[in-house]
């Protein structure tokens, strides 16, 4: 009996009875019980009464059933009723679709307007990122969109995967590829040929690490930034373009040095000029004495001692495979005009066979798209993309600096979307805890897909915030008595038992979303915020083509462009050799001193 009270008690609580309907509908209830009580007076057995009752009873038990007509149409692994979708297209293809409530199966979108704002999609691997992922993709694609796709997991699936969406939309002119993995299916990409000297430094020195708590390192970083800044200079000053191995030459050989000195000197603008000025007092820092025969000549070894590291990066990308996809002076893909054409373009970042090197041209990609949203930002409004650019950066953790963070704050006006999927928070706190900030801060939509660690999971569900929730109390007592005089006349005696049930109610705050929820989402099940405040449970859809589709559309093919042969290179990878014999074949036997006559 108590087991079942308690049931019913319980029922109550989730059905959460008041008001003035339900208040008339228990009265009615009440007042037709004490009606057919067998005391009750004849005057009050009113027929009109069964009407009341039948009504009432009506009533309450459409209230009772209502939650059981409330559970989820989708799948999903924890009990949450999402709010409503925040927009709803005015045609096909405008904003985004998110996906489906679990609790209503009701489709929820996302205006563009608001993905400019950016999202962050944090979840373990292999919980679905990926799938919402294709998703947004090809809705991006569908409706004549350009994508940045930055694949950190070097997918091959990944690459036939958007080539097929592109195809889908009658789009494959668009699609592009970088894939330093396999050059034969490469468009060239030169991610240093583009932007100002400052620009162009702050790409290469995110090859090193940061020197900000090493005094002795950062004093060295600056020396190189100078010199790359001086350098890049001189040579745009002689319209001259470049590439990694030219660079790498450049900053540890002092015979290529001289050389360019005396092109920019004989070029049309450069004789005369500031660049070529800055350049002399650079080489200056850098020449001494022969010691044998007391002609000036530039030091080797300091210079190596300066730029070694930063040119021995730059050898690794201007060599191998990296080398035949980025020694190039005609590029087929510039990220600013990709941008602005509306291009598709699927980068591939070996981060598990070569993760240095992967996170290094992340890195410079990255950059390099820094410098694009720049330049969009200064173009009149009706000159920017539209719809919205994308770039979908997977697996963000692996190649993410703290120049990242700027793209975050400022994109939206360049009508640039980002879109970072990570594994965790610990992700962007390698960067730094102020990055890390700043992505939370600067992303309106957050996806959560199922989080694996506790700490995460709790982040995350502080993010999410707080609301105030009411928590109940339900007890119950029960006794028994019986009494008898050991001294008495007649026999009397006296026995009894109760039953009592207590229920409170207290209102907490608590988190909207449990950590234990964030740990418990299923495969392909999301919990998202909009703004902060708006929060939705949703499935997504998978992405499938038809095996028809599949083999009509093929494997990808590139679009290839000739090079600009008017394009004037600085050319010192035709030649190595001989910007190579004062190491090789003349080792200073004096310092590291090359006399500029030899």
């Amino acid at each position: 009996m108590r087991r079942s009270l308690s049931r019913v008690v319980n029922h109550f609580y989730k059905t959460r009875l008041g008001g003035t309907k339900d208040t008339a509908a228990l009265s009615g209830l009440a007042a037709s019980a004490i009606v057919a009580a067998p005391i009750a007076p004849a005057a009050l057995a009113i027929g009109g009464m069964a009407t009341v009752a039948t009504a009432s009873a009506g009533y309450l038990t459409n209230r009772f059933t209502k939650a059981a007509s409330t559970l989820p149409v989708l799948k999903s692994n924890i009990e949450m009723v999402s709010d409503m979708s925040p927009y709803q297209p005015l045609q096909r293809g405008d904003g985004f679709l998110l996906g489906y409530a679990t609790d209503s199966g009701e489709a929820i979108h996302l205006e563009e307007a608001y993905a400019k704002r950016h999202f962050l999609h944090p979840g373990m691997t292999g919980s679905g990122k990926s799938v919402l992922g294709q998703s947004i993709m090809y809705q991006q694609i569908n409706k004549g969109g350009g994508l940045l796709f930055v694949d950190g997991k070097l997918d091959a699936d990944n690459i036939s995967m958007l080539w097929k969406f592109a195809r889908a939309a009658g789009r494959g002119q668009d699609f592009k590829i970088i894939n330093p993995g396999d050059p034969s299916n490469s468009n060239t990409y030169n991610p240093i040929l583009d932007g100002d000297p400052d620009e162009v430094a702050a790409r290469i020195l995110s090859l090193i690490p940061s020197s900000e708590n090493n005094p002795g390192a950062d004093y060295y970083r600056q020396a190189a930034n100078q010199g790359i800044v001086t350098l890049v200079s001189a040579i745009q000053q002689a319209d001259l373009a470049y590439n990694m191995i030219d660079l790498s030459i450049l900053l540890i050989n002092a015979t290529a040095l001289e050389e360019l000195q005396r092109r920019v000197a004989h070029s049309p603008r450069g004789a005369n000029s500031k660049q070529l000025e800055n350049l002399a007092l650079l080489l200056n820092q850098y020449k001494a004495p022969d010691p044998r025969t007391g002609k000036i000549g530039i030091n080797i070894s300091k210079l190596r001692e300066t730029f070694g590291g930063v040119g021995g990066r730059l050898h690794m990308f201007g060599t191998g495979k990296f080398g035949e996809v980025m020694n190039t002076y005609s590029p087929e893909v510039r990220l600013f005009d990709a941008i602005r054409e509306n291009k598709i373009v699927y980068l591939s970042l070996p981060t598990m066979g070569k993760t240095d090197a992967a996170a290094n041209m992340g890195r410079m990609v990255l950059g390099d798209l820094r410098t694009a949203i720049s330049w969009l930002q200064a173009l009149p409004t009706s000159y920017r993309p539209k719809p919205a650019f994308l770039v979908f950066m997977d697996e963000l953790g692996s190649y993410a600096t703290q120049s990242l963070s700027r793209p975050f704050e400022q994109a939206r006006s360049a009508n640039c979307i980002l879109y970072g999927s990570i594994q965790s928070y610990a992700n962007l706190e390698a960067v730094s805890k102020e990055f890390k900030q700043i992505v939370l801060d600067n992303t309106w939509t957050k996806i959560y897909s199922k989080l694996g660690g506790a700490d995460t999971a709790t982040a995350a569900a502080e993010n999410i915030g707080v609301e105030k929730k009411v928590t109940r109390s339900l007890s119950g007592s029960e006794s028994d008595s019986e009494s008898a005089s050991y001294l008495r006349a007649t026999p009397e005696s006296s026995k009894g038992s109760s039953y009592g049930l207590s229920i409170g109610e207290r209102e907490v705050e608590d988190f909207r979303i449990s950590p234990e929820d964030l740990k418990s989402l299923d495969i392909g099940e999301v919990v998202a915020t909009y703004g902060g405040s708006t929060i939705f449970n949703v499935r997504i859809p998978m992405m499938q083509i038809t095996k028809a589709l599949e083999a009509e559309y093929g494997p990808p093919m590139l679009i290839r462009e000739e090079p600009d042969k008017s394009v004037q290179g600085c050319d010192f990878s035709k030649n190595p050799e001989r910007f190579l014999i004062d190491a090789a074949k003349r080792p200073p036997a004096n310092g590291g001193v090359l006399n500029e006559a030899e």
